[in-house]
């Protein structure tokens, strides 16, 4: 396959936003998303529109996709109006959603007879680190394909990494985002009790932050999103539950039990029915609060 010069990205939401911004900055782009206002910003840093799925893949040979799953992408791309309908052969897909990796590589075998290519790139860091170009961009595919796509990814972070073969990159960033929910509740249960014993939150999380119980939870997400009263991380507590099972199924397949993150997960399937499966999911504070009485939040803040 030759050089990929016309770059598509589809999904525009917390995370394909901020990953589009950054490539419209730099590069020729075409978009497209079913929410028009999540398309005209990234119009007004020089992208093009497209019409629908299949109006960006007549217009574009590498195409980026940031969804919510394994199942859309897959009805993204072969549906029926999808992208393979019009791709032209050698014409490569970027996953970058927090995918299944069994059905990246069953994605891949189909497209393959269409001499398509398919990569996994899921990503880790947050809105925030898709903003300020560090996030974590981990690629599955050949090492060739890596060395092809890595010099485009580059242009919207400075953190890429190769994971291994196809399905490697989506394999870690779900056993990522089960380790992060581990991390996060046992950080909330531990600030709850220092709390409760007359601790400060603040003092507490910038302790632990300064200690051997650092971690993701106490260095962005209570200062950033629940000391500060924002209560706004940008990812649902139905999308980390998914991210969770992605992984539980895998330890499944290899017979392997996950005590840890199987607890992890029936915890936030509590905290789901009780607060809502598509809010934020910085209510897990809401839950620690009202399970033991410690306050977290800012005293002057209710939300």
């Amino acid at each position: 396959m030759g050089e990929l010069r016309r770059i598509g990205f589809i999904g525009l939401g917390n995370m394909g936003g901020p990953l589009a911004k950054r490539f419209a900055q730099t590069t020729p782009l075409v978009v497209f998303d079913l929410d028009q206002s999540r398309i005209d910003p990234i119009v007004a840093l020089g992208a093009k529109a497209a019409d629908s799925v299949a109006d960006l893949a007549e217009k574009t040979d590498l195409v980026f996709v940031s969804l919510p799953s394994s199942e859309t992408v897959k009805e993204v791309v072969l549906g029926d109006g999808g992208l393979s309908s019009k791709l032209s052969k050698g014409s490569l897909i970027v996953d970058m959603t927090t995918g299944d990796p069994n059905m990246t590589r069953e994605i891949a075998k189909i497209l393959l007879q269409k001499k398509i290519e398919f990569i996994d790139a899921p990503v880790s860091g947050g809105p925030r680190g898709a903003q300020e170009g560090n996030i974590a961009i981990m690629v599955g595919g050949s090492l060739e394909q890596y060395n092809r796509i890595s010099p485009i990814l580059r242009k919207i972070s400075t953190n890429v990494i190769y994971s291994g073969e196809l399905g490697s990159g989506h394999a870690i960033k779900a056993g990522n985002n089960l380790l992060n929910l581990i991390c996060r509740l046992a950080t909330f249960e531990v600030v709850s009790l220092l709390v409760k014993d007359g601790v400060d939150p603040e003092t507490a999380v910038n302790t632990i932050q300064k200690s051997s119980g650092r971690n993701y939870a106490t260095e962005i997400t209570l200062p950033d999103n629940i000391l500060s009263g924002k209560m706004n991380q940008g990812f649902t507590t139905s999308l980390m539950y998914k991210d969770s099972n992605v992984a539980l199924n895998l330890a499944s397949l290899h017979d392997l039990e996950m005590p840890l993150g199987t607890l992890a997960s029936a915890l936030l399937s509590e905290i789901g029915n009780d607060f809502g499966w598509q809010a934020d999911l910085s209510t897990i504070a809401l839950s620690y609060e009202a399970g033991t009485g410690a306050r977290i939040r800012p005293k002057d803040r209710s939300k």
